[in-house]
């Protein structure tokens, strides 16, 4: 053990020996080993600290009261308000053959007061109103008849379809009005029979609507379902996501495989191949499928994959705010190399042609030489936080293909954003109802 004399010890008295140049030599390797370990859990603690959902995959609820203010990876466009050049806009046009005609005709002159009747009409200006038509309920009575044949028998009408058995019900087309209102438009079950009552009359009581919500939930389920699970597995693209939710008071899983056309949202217990495969789409899957870059996804070897650039442009963001040197200036180089090429596939893609062949292999060469660096200023993963980031760049590396098969293939996206919006917006819907609040339009 090391001891110093202290202020206050009288030199001129016999202490402990002082500690020799090869203890003192000792101590300095130790206290600086011990630094060296403090410093990298202090920098792995304040990258931790610097995570949000700008970069990684955390979501935006997770940013609290203290989310970062929204930073593009792009500068500005140029481009000044309003609608932009060549999108379509929406006018009213004027019909040739109304439902209904007012003719709004003079009766006495206005300069001499005389009458107009019979007199000659010498212009007609033309005005249009596009309105709903006074809606009230309707009632549709139907009436069972029994007729007695002449032998005896009595034959009774046959049941009319989609009638319950109950003397009065409410029809269908008002039963779809509500389950739009609730899962459409996000009202609770107290606001949607309020709204149906304000808008038609109809007095509804709330478990009426969760009784038609059941309904429609259990045709769904049984005859919308299969038919949507069937067209996903069979196309040549679709996006896949996962996020996790309470359900029935426990931790479960959201599953989400979609195309521009159809989306299939199942919950299990379980995130990786166990809820994947009860999904039913996956296992079946031989087109492209978009996902990121979590591990089971991989499992499905009879499919190409395309990884989603949008997270990895998060994770190359995370390198930025929390490495330095050449690590930071590798991630930069990936991150512009990147949306390069989401420019010119997406430029390809509006003019129906292949990327340009000098400019696709330009920036791939830039992307390929900042991840081959990087893994290189990377490689002694001396503390957790380079470990990370060079995982980020061997995979980047390894799985180029999948990475860029956007450049190559016109029909895949270079992100998975459309499945992860999704999944927001139905885990966003089922927190409302079970808060019993309506969803914001910015959630949605």
């Amino acid at each position: 053990m090391v001891r110093w004399l202290s202020w206050g010890d009288d030199v001129g008295v016999s202490a402990e020996p002082l500690p020799s140049y090869e203890e003192l030599s000792a101590l300095v390797v130790e206290l600086t080993a011990r630094l060296e370990v403090a410093l990298a859990r202090v920098a792995d603690l304040e990258a931790q600290l610097r995570t949000t959902s700008r970069n990684s995959s955390r979501p935006p609820s997770s940013d609290g009261l203290a989310k970062p203010a929204p930073k593009s990876l792009r500068g500005g466009s140029g481009r000044g308000p309003g609608r932009p050049r060549g999108q379509a806009g929406f006018t009213l046009e004027p019909v040739a053959e109304p439902d209904a005609r007012v003719r709004h005709v003079p009766r006495v002159c206005g300069g001499c007061g005389g009458s107009l009747a019979g007199v000659v009409e010498s212009a007609v200006e033309r005005r249009q109103v596009f309105d709903l038509p006074e809606v009230r309920l309707e009632v549709t009575g139907h009436q069972i008849v029994t007729a007695v044949c002449g032998c005896g028998h009595a034959t009774r009408g046959p049941e009319p379809e989609g009638v319950p058995a109950a003397p009065v019900s409410y029809g269908p087309r008002l039963a779809g009005t509500g389950v739009y209102l609730m899962h459409g438009q996000f009202l609770s079950k107290d606001r949607t029979a309020r709204a149906l009552g304000d808008l038609f009359g109809a007095r509804v009581a709330a478990g009426t609507v969760a009784s038609w919500v059941r309904r429609t939930a259990a045709e769904v389920a049984e005859k919308v379902l299969p038919v949507i699970a069937e067209r996903i597995t069979a196309a040549p693209v679709a996006q896949f996501d996962e996020t996790g939710l309470r359900t029935a008071g426990r931790n479960a899983w959201m599953h989400s495989a979609s195309t521009a056309t159809d989306v299939l949202l199942t919950v299990h217990p379980r995130r990786g191949v166990e809820g994947m495969n009860h999904a039913g789409v996956l296992p079946a899957f031989t087109g492209v499928a978009v996902h990121d870059a979590w591990a089971p996804y991989d499992c499905y070897t009879q499919a190409d994959h395309a990884l989603c650039g949008a997270h990895v442009l998060r994770e190359l963001v995370y390198v930025t705010d929390t490495a330095g040197g050449e690590t930071k200036a590798m991630a930069e180089q990936a991150i512009s190399a990147l949306l390069t090429l989401k420019d010119l596939a997406a430029a390809a893609r509006t003019e129906n042609t292949p990327i340009e062949p000098d400019d696709l292999a330009r920036h791939t060469h830039l992307l390929r030489s900042a991840v081959l660096i990087g893994v290189t200023a990377t490689a002694a993963r001396a503390t957790k936080l380079q470990i990370k980031h060079n995982n980020l760049f061997t995979r980047l590396r390894d799985r180029r293909d999948d990475y860029l098969r956007f450049t190559r293939d016109p029909a895949v996206p270079f992100d998975n954003n459309q499945a992860e919006v999704r999944h927001e917006v139905a885990c966003k819907e089922w927190l409302c109802r079970k808060e019993g609040r309506r969803m914001s339009m910015s959630a949605a």
